[in-house]
């Protein structure tokens, strides 16, 4: 059997036997998990937006809801700006789930800072009393659902060095502790994924699985440890499920499910995760989500939270993706899928498919959202701000540019977000100049070279810097018609020789490929007539 196919079938054993626990746990009164990501796919030439009727928002509630997410941006303290963060125009937000998706992503009981100043100082006992507080009230007080599970993710869900040492220094100081126990095997299963990666198994080396198998046997030995120490512990209950989820042990997972559940049955990280598991592309069900779903909507009255799983009941990231969508259909599935608000990974997923349906309102709308829950996911910003010149906002994406820069001075798409924004408003030097800094970054980014190759043709009619880029992308990516048109385009303006062979070689790669009739007649009219 092939190594993926393996890879699917121990995560649907392991996504068997977790709904096999939820058949077993008690009707009404007791349930259950987060997400992954989607990389930005590559940007694109600004665009003139799409006829009015075609829009899936006004014209006067975009612009109010950027006005207002571009100032709330402006606040430093992130739970203020999460909480005064507009909505998405069109929908109906409760806020009572906002607000407590607010303080989930950004008001853990104990700061990071405050973590690590009291294990650097030796005061590590009273780290444990605070996150036993936190613990006590997650599990009594209404309105502490998820007190010290959120505090876990914030804190100790890092596969860092820095982080490493700290858990380990904690440990030294309180062996006994069944919090350090937990935050040390949750930061061990968050190294496991990094050592794994996110390619295919087929593009996965033997090393990164062995990294893998020995990071994932430290992590459950701490959090069996935890476990025992504090049966109570809901957040190593839902690290369990996680390790269990990378390397398929469907009984270590339906073990962790039923004894978290059993503590905290409207606990949102536990039933996220599970969500997750189900995905069809782990080799669950919309059928097996839809069930965990309404499983934990019978306990959304104890816990808001759970209703952000309500986007996901149609099939979840891939539902989203994968949507035929016309401008219909896509509103609807705006109006309907995120009717109510979405966790990260969902908003994601459509800001992603909203960009490739070339819907940039829809796409700067979830991005934005993404970047009000989860700031530091800078390529969601990138992708946000890669959007705003067709939208009429380029001063907007020309501070993005600026401020992504700063941030990351060693990523290409922050130089190409400035170098779009200066295209947009005709300062070509300006443009030139950010994207040759993005192809010193990487040289061998496809949209930067034709996004570069197409101002040297057509606006500074550089023809030999043109000439040099047409040729390396048909190198890099001959079956790409771009390279070829830049060719062509050079030989036809400057002119240059050889535009009848750069003609019949294209309609010779391209002439049988379905979709490219169009691309193969408008090289053949390039042809003199």
């Amino acid at each position: 059997m092939p190594s993926r196919a393996r890879w699917l079938l121990a995560i649907g054993i392991l996504l068997i036997a977790v709904v096999a626990v939820l058949s077993l746990l008690p009707p009404p009164g007791n349930t259950r998990p987060t997400a992954t990501t989607t990389l930005v796919s590559p940007v694109r030439r600004f665009a003139p937006l799409a006829a009015p009727d075609a829009q899936p928002v006004s014209h006067d509630q975009l612009a109010r809801f950027l006005a207002e997410a571009r100032q709330a941006e402006t606040v430093a303290d992130p739970l203020k700006r999460c909480l005064t963060y507009p909505d998405p125009p069109g929908v109906a937000w409760s806020k009572a789930v906002t607000s407590a998706y607010c303080r989930y992503q950004f008001d853990p009981a104990v700061t990071p800072g405050d973590a690590r100043q009291l294990i650097q100082s030796g005061h590590a006992a009273e780290l444990d009393r605070h996150l036993a507080a936190a613990l006590h009230a997650q599990l009594s007080q209404p309105n502490a659902q998820g007190e010290l599970d959120r505090t876990f993710n914030i804190d100790f869900r890092n596969g860092s060095e820095e982080t490493r040492a700290l858990l380990d220094a904690w440990k030294r100081q309180s062996p006994a502790s069944p919090f350090a126990l937990a935050a040390s095997g949750t930061a061990y299963v968050q190294m496991a994924q990094q050592a794994r990666g996110s390619d295919y198994v087929q593009k996965t080396s033997r090393n990164s699985f062995e990294s893998m198998g020995r990071l994932l046997r430290l992590a459950r030995t701490d959090l069996d440890r935890a476990a025992a120490l504090q049966p109570n512990l809901t957040a190593a209950y839902a690290a369990m499920i996680y390790a269990a989820a990378l390397e398929g042990d469907g009984a270590y997972a339906t073990n962790a499910a039923r004894r978290g559940l059993a503590v905290d049955p409207a606990n949102y990280t536990i039933y996220a995760r599970l969500v997750w598991m189900a995905q069809p592309k782990w080799g669950g069900s919309v059928q097996e989500m839809q069930r965990i779903i309404a499983s934990a909507r019978l306990h959304a009255g104890k816990n808001p939270l759970l209703r952000l799983l309500r986007s996901e009941n149609s099939g979840g990231e891939a539902y989203v993706e994968d949507c035929d969508c016309n401008p219909v259909t896509e509103l609807e599935l705006y109006r309907n899928v995120f009717g109510e608000a979405a966790p990260v990974n969902m908003l994601m997923s459509g800001g992603w498919a909203a960009q490739n349906r070339n819907s940039p309102a829809l796409s700067v709308i979830y991005r934005s959202e993404v970047v009000r829950f989860d700031p530091g996911r800078l390529e969601q910003r990138e992708g946000r701000a890669f959007e705003l010149p067709a939208l009429g906002y380029p001063d907007w994406a020309l501070a993005e540019g600026n401020a992504l820069i700063a941030i990351a001075p060693q990523d290409e798409n922050a130089f190409d977000v400035r170098g779009l924004a200066y295209e947009s408003t005709g300062n070509i030097a300006g443009a030139i100049g950010d994207y040759e800094q993005a192809l010193r970054l990487n040289p061998t980014d496809r949209w930067t070279l034709a996004e570069l190759g197409h101002i040297y043709v057509h606006s500074s009619h550089d023809w030999n810097k043109g000439w040099t880029v047409a040729n390396r992308l048909i190198q890099i990516d001959p079956d790409n018609p771009q390279g070829w048109f830049l060719r062509a385009g050079i030989q036809k303006n400057q002119p240059r020789d050889g535009l009848d062979q750069t003609i019949s070689d294209f309609v010779a790669r391209f002439g049988d490929v379905p979709g490219q009739q169009g691309a193969v007649a408008r090289m053949r009219a390039m042809r003199p007539q």
